[in-house]
């Protein structure tokens, strides 16, 4: 990880503190134990815990439901410790009961987490107090450079949470109807001691029976007018009305603001709650969201199709509305629960290909189980999957359980409930998640009840852990992204790249600005296929359903290729006479010069249309992708050499002289993929 990295901070950002002049509580600790020894050691295989050599037990709570440790968040300090936090539940496990918030700290460069510590309990006037004091959301204020300057030290960790009163007659029992206050309160030191809260009465409303702040790591954004604002999402709970809310703070936490709102009706198919945050990386907000739902059979819960509980939404002004309120996420496996995003890696800062983690259990209905993480590389378009090969990059992976999910309960209950990662400072991932107790992760190897509160582990995953895909290189200094599917064949100039039909596609790496835009432009590469069963994408670029876009096609069941441009002036479609489905390469080129799109195959034009004018690009992060349209359908079945973007029309002329030579010289080259390697995760030079 770079300087510049570790200036920004990678981890998603909460905004919450205190006045400057609050005092600070020392927290007295026990001396630690052997358990408490994180696992440096490499990975080994289990079919229980596939990870249980690089894995740490945090929280323990042998005598569950009399009291637990829950709802796990976690942060990276300035001086690169990690500071665990978990709400200690202390006469129940119930949710809303006598509850303190706690932290285990993980000093730079040690093993042994440090002896669990009081962050926040009680009332103000009474710390002993039977009280709520939970759904932290912790975050550490960085000075950034280009963003405000304020009061607050840079490596503040600022922690936003909620409070109520509880009885003192009835400490475990949850006080559904007690009013919610948000507060905050932060350390100065690392996280060796903390501030008294602050409460924030403005960002509630006495109207609201519910409040509730994460529970995860918030955000800071580091990118475009709002750099260096802290936000961090918060679900509230009106009579009858579910919403979904962010606050923001733009003075490292001691002034918050609501922001993006959106309420829906009970009984409405949306309910997003329990939100976690990451930046995308053209600055926008993608918000990430539980979701409920009311009713419904057990076939309708267990098709992510049908009854997603993944929903999201954008916003583009910093946290300050949605552009569009929420969606639901389709096909994306996992139960009703809190779960976590994750940014890893971004181009706009010298990685080669973006990466957003997500962390859930995945499977869609309850009981929680098989903790997983997914990746996402076109910045939350799609995700791995939970239903190919344990190995495949199209695979999320699972860091508990069997990952034969049609096990029973019996064979594999491998509970695993809310979670949340960070990334360290090597670039590695920790996650921090709850879980069944080691040992007991079904009811065939541990007598008694199995259940997901019993403790909280922490497990470092590196690139390789996570399947990353292959890569092939990029002459502009990246690499472009290769799925299983793809391998490497002779092409006509060296090496070429075939695929599958099924799986395989690459993905352009990302660029900040677009290498198609609203000017002229030219397509091109090599063509071979002989598949005729159904349509197939060459290259796809940006938009689809009517959104900005350009690609082509192969459409042999219209014997014909096919290309279009959209943009917000209009759509310009061209088509060849031929399919060329003849198993023999062809160089195939688009090119727009001013409204006019025109196809080339093999250096002669086979095709041209009007009407291609403006930008086919539009203002959300969308890649180009060889081999599928953006949806992933229409796969290629054939293999593609010497694909080459320019920002300029490209004449005739010129068109045959890079078809005959493959010629470099010709100016205006902005993205050129060789195809001459496939470089294996782990094995790609000067990446992380």
């Amino acid at each position: 990880m770079t300087t510049h990295r570790r200036l920004r901070h990678r981890a998603p950002l909460i905004a919450a503190v205190v006045s400057a002049t609050a005092v600070l509580l020392p927290l007295a600790a026990p001396p630690a134990t052997a358990q408490d020894t994180i696992a440096t050691t490499e990975t080994t295989t289990t079919t229980a815990d596939p990870f249980e050599a690089k894995t740490t037990v945090v929280f323990s709570d042998p005598d569950v439901p009399s009291g637990c440790h829950r709802i796990p968040a976690i942060v990276r300090a300035k001086d690169g410790s990690l500071l665990a936090f978990a709400e200690k539940r202390l006469n129940s496990c119930a949710d809303k009961s006598n509850i303190e918030t706690v932290v285990r700290r993980l000093p730079a460069g040690s093993t042994q987490w440090l002896p669990e510590q009081t962050v926040v309990r009680g009332e103000a006037d009474d710390p002993q107090a039977p009280a709520t004091r939970g759904n932290a959301a912790p975050v550490v204020y960085r000075h950034l450079p280009g963003a405000p300057r304020t009061g607050a030290p840079d490596g503040r960790i600022v922690m936003m949470g909620t409070h109520n009163p509880v009885d003192p007659a009835n400490p475990g029992q949850s006080q559904g109807g007690a009013p919610r206050t948000p507060y905050v309160l932060y350390s100065d030191d690392n996280g060796a001691t903390w501030s008294q809260p602050r409460f924030l009465e403005g960002l509630d409303d006495p109207a609201w029976g519910h409040y509730a702040t994460g529970p995860v790591h918030a955000i800071q954004l580091t990118r475009g007018a709002h750099a260096g604002r802290l936000v961090v999402g918060v679900n509230y709970a009106p009579t009858s009305v579910r919403g979904a809310m962010l606050v923001y703070s733009d003075d490292g936490g001691t002034t918050w603001h609501r922001g993006a709102r959106a309420d829906y009706a009970l009984g409405q198919q949306l309910i997003p709650q329990e939100m976690s945050l990451v930046e995308q990386a053209n600055g926008d907000i993608y918000v990430w969201a539980r979701q409920n739902w009311n009713g419904g059979t057990d076939e309708e819960e267990a098709d992510p199709n049908i009854r997603p509980h993944r929903a999201v939404a954008i916003s583009k002004n910093g946290g300050e509305t949605y552009v569009n309120g929420f969606t639901l996420l389709r096909g994306f496996e996992a139960p009703p629960v809190q779960s976590a995003v994750l940014r890893t890696r971004a181009t706009d800062e010298g990685d080669r290909y973006n990466r957003i983690l997500s962390s859930a259990a995945s499977l869609n209905t309850d009981p929680r189980s098989r903790m997983t993480i997914r990746s996402t590389f076109d910045e939350g378009l799609s995700w791995q999957t939970v239903d190919t090969p344990a190995t495949s990059s199209d695979e999320g992976v699972q860091v508990w359980g069997d990952n034969d999910r049609s096990l029973s309960k019996e064979d594999c209950a491998c509970y695993g409930g809310y979670s949340d990662m960070v990334e360290l400072s090597n670039g590695d991932v920790g996650l921090l998640y709850e879980r069944t107790k080691s040992g007991c992760w079904s009811v065939r190897t541990c007598a008694g009840t199995t259940d997901h509160r019993a403790e909280i582990a922490f497990v470092v995953l590196n690139d390789r852990d996570l399947h990353t895909p292959s890569t092939t290189v990029d002459v502009a200094g990246r690499s472009a992204l290769v799925f299983d599917g793809v391998t490497s064949t002779q092409g006509v100039y060296g090496r070429a790249l075939a695929f599958d039909g099924q799986q395989g596609r690459v993905q352009l790496p990302y660029r900040t600005k677009p290498v198609l835009g609203s000017g002229d432009f030219t397509v091109s590469t090599w063509m071979k296929y002989d598949d005729n069963s159904r349509d197939q994408a060459i290259f796809w670029a940006y938009g689809q359903d009517g959104k900005p876009q350009a690609w082509l096609q192969a459409e042999p069941g219209s014997n014909r290729i096919r290309g279009m441009v959209t943009s917000a002036a209009g759509s310009a479609g061209v088509t060849s006479t031929r399919a060329y489905a003849d198993g023999a390469w062809h160089h195939v080129a688009l090119r727009r010069q001013g409204g006019t799109l025109t196809l080339f195959v093999d250096g002669r034009q086979v095709g041209s249309a009007t009407g291609a004018a403006g930008a086919v690009q539009g203002n959300d992060p969308t890649p180009i992708y060889l081999g599928q349209r953006l949806d992933g359908a229409n796969r290629f079945h054939g293999a593609l050499d010497e694909f080459r973007i320019y920002d300029r029309a490209l004449s005739t002329a010129e068109l045959i002289w890079l078809r005959i030579s493959n010629t470099n010289a010709i100016p205006g080259r902005t993205a050129h993929l060789p195809m001459n390697a496939v470089v294996p995760a782990g094995e790609q030079s000067g990446d992380r």
